[in-house]
């Protein structure tokens, strides 16, 4: 999901922290499935890093415009952050192996 310039001035500071956050948490899950060669789409890795630098773009004009410390929004609301962890019911098949695509086409097939 790409964040709109609106969407990233609609959201509260807490809410951009926590988005800035996860998105940080996504981004290391994506780099450990391109090296165990189980993501499909590498493009996903340049689409987040895009995602987090609006997001950190538009917290320091948040910062510059209150007169704040940099990086002052993320300290103070980073302890409050909890992740959103997928179970493994959740996980996508985005970075699904060529067995478990396999497997899936016969299932399908039945």
């Amino acid at each position: 999901m790409n964040y709109s310039n609106e969407e990233l001035k609609a959201l509260s500071d807490e809410a951009l922290v926590h988005t800035e956050l996860q998105l940080d948490r996504d981004l290391v899950d994506l780099r450990f499935k391109k090296n165990r060669d189980q993501l499909r789409n590498v493009n996903q890795i340049k689409e987040v890093r895009r995602n987090i630098a609006r997001i950190r773009t538009e917290q320091r004009r948040r910062e510059l415009e209150a007169n704040a410390a940099k990086n002052s929004l993320r300290d103070l609301h980073r302890s409050s952050f909890k992740a959103n962890v997928k179970t493994s019911s959740e996980v996508s098949t985005e970075g699904s192996t060529f067995g478990a695509d396999m497997n899936e086409q016969v299932e399908d097939a039945e």
